[in-house]
């Protein structure tokens, strides 16, 4: 381990999680002011207000001082068995006061709509946990604690809404970045949603959000399964090669945990960028529960299908002949046999996929374009409704487009 690592990890193990208490606003205020252009900081009579009107959404980090030599010990505060403590992930109990300071906080309100004006005040029934400040003092920013205090504050929400008094349980945490701060949220689990209404001081702002795990099992996410068979003669009835076919909204897991595999460097990209590609992206958790779900489909392939509404398949270059000139809506698509193994890539559930996608319970306008794109792992690939002649039933093509390099 380098000396910078280990510097990194002695700090982090010497830093407890807790609710900011009145006492604390001064110092929160300092970071805050000190952080922020005076048009986006919080004034001190506003973080007095979230702390009295909102106390379980505002939570800081506190770094202890060190006891073995009380003259370097940290000025600012302290913390005692009366707050609600967490260390590594874990709640404990303190047996004595501990001398430190603050030097990071979050501090969010509810509110029922995502605007400027909903978020001025507090409002106990709303469903979005609004996300106001995630703010760390300088000399501590680099050193992975931004990072360990949204996780833990992720964690005591997602804590208090399952297991809390709430009246009202909250369904999702929003927050508004810069775009030199869109990879770190999405490296800790939030999704970008795109450029903000919301005017705060002279920057552009972009939306993210995170959603809360249901804890009601009526209210357990549910997706459409079809059993198609590909390559069927309508007339013989057992005849064609079956696949199993699941829509889903977005990638698997996708809201649980996001592992991006970028580096910091990556700051930069555009938001639709980030948007493609965390899209197409599987974590290990989607890829293990997609293998578990096709051994009980106990088909030969089970395809897995979700949107891609940033995937341009107009002009880029990458698409079949046919689809040049037509917006065709696009999809992820990811292929598991009846073992729960992968493959990269399978023809009759390709054909068994477009085949749902292309049902004419699913085309909303009758004029609309009757094609889809698919990405796979090393394909792009094209399907098309064809029109039938009158009386025969219709026939979905499918083409390899490109093999991606």
């Amino acid at each position: 381990m380098t000396t910078e690592s280990k510097g990194k990890s002695s700090l982090l193990n010497r830093i407890i999680f807790r609710s900011v208490q009145p006492t604390d606003i001064p110092r929160c205020y300092e970071i805050e002011s000190a952080s922020y252009p005076e048009d986006e900081a919080a004034s001190k009579s506003t973080l007095q207000y979230r702390q009295h009107h909102a106390a379980p959404f505002f939570r800081c980090a506190f770094l202890v001082g060190d006891s073995g030599n009380p003259g370097n010990s940290l000025p600012g505060g302290t913390t005692s068995t009366s707050s609600s403590i967490s260390y590594q992930g874990q709640s404990v109990n303190l047996g004595a006061t501990l001398r430190g300071t603050i030097i990071g906080f979050v501090c969010s309100t509810r509110c029922k709509s995502f605007t400027a004006e909903a978020m001025k005040v507090h409002d106990a029934t709303g469903k979005i946990l609004a996300i106001h400040s995630v703010v760390i003092e300088e000399k501590y920013r680099n050193c992975g604690v931004a990072s360990a205090m949204l996780q833990d504050y992720v964690s005591a929400m997602e804590r208090l809404n399952s297991k809390g008094s709430l009246k009202v349980k909250m369904e999702k945490i929003v927050l508004m970045a810069k775009k030199n701060l869109l990879a770190f949220y999405v490296r800790n689990g939030f999704m970008a949603m795109g450029v903000s209404p919301v005017v705060h001081g002279k920057e552009q702002w972009f939306e993210l959000e995170r959603k809360f795990p249901s804890s009601d099992v009526s209210e357990a996410k549910t997706h459409e399964c079809y059993i198609v068979d590909s390559f069927a003669d309508v007339e013989k009835q057992g005849s064609g090669n079956p696949a199993a076919v699941v829509l889903l909204d977005g990638p698997p897991v996708a809201e649980q945990s996001i592992e991006r595999k970028r580096s910091d460097s990556d700051t930069d990209n555009s938001l639709d960028e980030m948007d493609e590609e965390e899209s197409a992206e599987v974590h290990d958790r989607g890829e293990e529960w997609m293998g578990t779900v096709a051994k009980e489909f106990n088909q030969s392939e089970t395809a897995f299908v979700w949107p891609l509404p940033n995937k341009s398949t107009l002009g880029n270059g990458r698409l079949c002949p046919k689809q040049k000139n037509t917006q065709s809506p696009a999809y992820a698509i990811r292929y598991y046999t009846r073992s729960g193994q992968e493959v990269a890539l399978c023809g009759h559930a390709t054909l068994a996929a477009a085949a749902v996608l292309l049902h004419p319970k699913k085309i909303e306008d009758p004029k609309q374009n009757h094609k889809v794109a698919f990405f796979a792992k090393n394909d792009d690939l094209g399907a098309e409704l064809l029109v039938p002649p009158v009386g025969s039933q219709p026939i979905t093509s499918v083409s390899n487009c490109t093999k991606a390099s």
